[in-house]
């Protein structure tokens, strides 16, 4: 199978190394020439070029590996050399605020998005060997247009790349949920970081608990940026939820209400193990 992919960032590179090495003819496209080289020169694609045009014609899939603004304006300037034997796909972190427009787009080729649940805090092409798939999960999310075919060919990719868990759902609930599990996390993340008045210092006292909630806020801006704002709705209510459980934490300390606190802690351990279980 021929797979053309959009951006050799990150991603792109860990989708492009991956595939290469199950036997896919990999082709890539990034304004970098500099990544196109590394990846070429590391045997992460068979071929590269700063214009995807180049490709496009004669891929099975094209991958975008690359921000939410840009996608729509990927396939409005390609779109003349999509073809219906085509399949088109992104790895983006929202979906419900473009993907009705991209399916447009895109046609006559199908589009069917996916989330890979997976990535590191590093950005770049040298880096992707390092983004570990397996265990993962992998979200398809079609519409009710999708053809069944195209959710199969998506979920064999899926495993071909290592993922463990692959599941289809609506692209309006895949953005719910990844703006309690992923968005909200990383927000948490970012709010903890940014209330230390002495960052200087607190690095010589960190341990395991600190390292594990802020190993996330190391945030690429301009990314998370737009998939705050593009989930903006989803994201705002979980804040919200999020800050009256913490002011019921807060409300038992100032209160000395051990049992409160007990009953707090007894339940998100509760609720944590069960996620545990397979």
């Amino acid at each position: 199978m021929k797979v053309l992919i959009v951006g050799l960032g990150l991603m792109g590179g860990a989708y492009a190394y991956r595939l290469k090495n199950k036997g896919y003819t990999v082709y890539a496209n990034d304004l970098d020439e500099e990544s196109i080289e590394y990846a070429k020169s590391h045997s992460f694609i068979d071929d590269g070029s700063v214009n995807a045009k180049d490709y496009i014609e004669i891929v099975d899939i094209i991958i975008l590996a690359i921000y939410p603004q840009a996608i729509l304006n990927f396939l409005k300037n390609n779109s003349k050399y999509f073809n219906k034997n085509q399949i088109i796909t992104d790895i983006c972190g929202v979906k419900s605020s473009f993907v009705l427009e991209a399916t447009k787009l895109s046609e006559p080729a199908i589009y069917c998005s996916h989330h890979p649940m997976a990535g590191r805090e590093k950005s770049g092409v040298k880096y992707s060997k390092e983004c570990k798939f397996e265990g993962a999960n992998f979200l398809i999310t079609p519409t009710l247009k999708t053809p069944y075919s195209v959710v199969q060919t998506l979920t064999k990719l899926g495993k071909d790349l290592g993922f463990k868990n692959i599941t289809a759902m609506d692209i309006y609930e895949h953005d719910k949920m990844i703006a309690f599990t992923s968005q909200l996390a990383h927000a948490i993340a970012v709010a903890l970081v940014n209330s230390d008045n002495n960052p200087d210092n607190t690095k010589n006292y960190i341990g395991d608990s600190y390292r594990d909630l802020t190993r996330i806020a190391m945030i690429n801006d301009t990314l998370w940026s737009e998939l705050f704002l593009e989930n903006k709705d989803n994201l705002v209510k979980y804040i919200d939820s999020f800050e009256k459980n913490l002011d019921e934490i807060k409300c038992a300390i100032k209160n000395d209400d051990k049992k409160e606190l007990e009953k707090l802690f007894k339940s998100s351990t509760v609720i944590r193990k069960e996620m545990e279980k397979k």
